[in-house]
């Protein structure tokens, strides 16, 4: 009877057991922490030029290299029981595989995918209730951010050199489409399609969206045809830098996409 109590004492323990993760993908870093499973986080990949929320204690987590180039080494001398990934480190999944290291990669393509991912997160780190809290507010979040639509056009323009734009199918026109907005970049299978002043013209769209890659001024004295788009002659172009954050898919997108609503309501009122 002693030995049947200490073995399932022991296989209670191994069930509750934490997982040691190291994150190469900020968004999942952004989820564990929103669902208080950030004790479980032993490393993360840094960036460059953004932080990680929350900053104040994200920054104090053990550093396994950056973002897009993360160090084997590192992430062997933490001795995680789980990687997760991210589309900037899949090269590191067969290194991984053979040295025994469980990692994962989540689909982050679109706004549905959060949801799956807080569900698989929760899971993995058996915080199944606050992943149904978090799934909930996210799910109400996204169903305010559809109130009072901008009721506009755009198109979202990556680059600007050359005009390169965020095509239909993507996370931009997610966004777009939750505040109100409609996208008039091209349907397309390439993510960002390159794209002419004339066909932005003959779009004519409301507004128009420059991200971290794209310039105001070069933009229009490149392509001076677009000075008689209604965008241009109503003064409705707007850069927006913080596009690579507003493209993390975790639940704190919400935040994001309320900031830049709100943004976009003072120019296009």
């Amino acid at each position: 009877m002693k030995k049947i109590l200490i073995l399932c004492m022991m296989l209670l323990g191994i069930m509750q057991a934490k997982e040691r993760i190291i994150v190469l993908d900020p968004a999942s870093v952004e989820t564990l922490f929103m669902l208080n499973a950030d004790d479980q986080i032993v490393g993360i990949a840094s960036l460059q030029h953004s932080n990680i929320y929350p900053e104040d204690k994200t920054s104090k987590i053990p550093s396994v290299g950056t973002f897009s180039n993360p160090s084997v080494e590192k992430i062997l001398s933490l001795k995680p029981s789980l990687v997760i990934l991210s589309s900037y480190s899949l090269n590191l999944k067969e290194k991984l595989d053979n040295f025994g290291i469980k990692n994962i990669n989540l689909k982050a393509e679109r706004l549905d995918d959060i949801k799956d991912n807080i569900q698989t997160l929760s899971k993995i780190t058996q915080k199944e209730e606050q992943g149904k809290k978090l799934l909930q507010n996210f799910e109400n979040n996204l169903k305010n951010l559809e109130k009072n639509p901008l009721n506009k056009s755009a198109i979202y323009l990556y680059s600007s050199k050359p005009l390169m734009a965020f095509n239909d199918n993507s996370l931009i026109a997610d966004i777009l489409k939750l505040i109100g907005i409609k996208n008039l970049s091209p349907k397309s299978d390439i993510a960002r399609p390159i794209i002419s002043a004339e066909y932005i013209l003959k779009q004519n769209p409301d507004l128009l969206i420059l991200g971290i890659n794209a310039n105001h001024q070069s933009l229009l004295n490149s392509n001076t045809l677009l000075k008689n788009t209604k965008a241009a002659k109503t003064d409705r172009i707007y850069s927006y830098k913080n596009t690579h954050i507003l493209l993390r898919l975790s639940p704190k997108i919400t935040d994001r996409i309320k900031e830049f609503k709100t943004k976009l309501e003072t120019l296009a009122p």
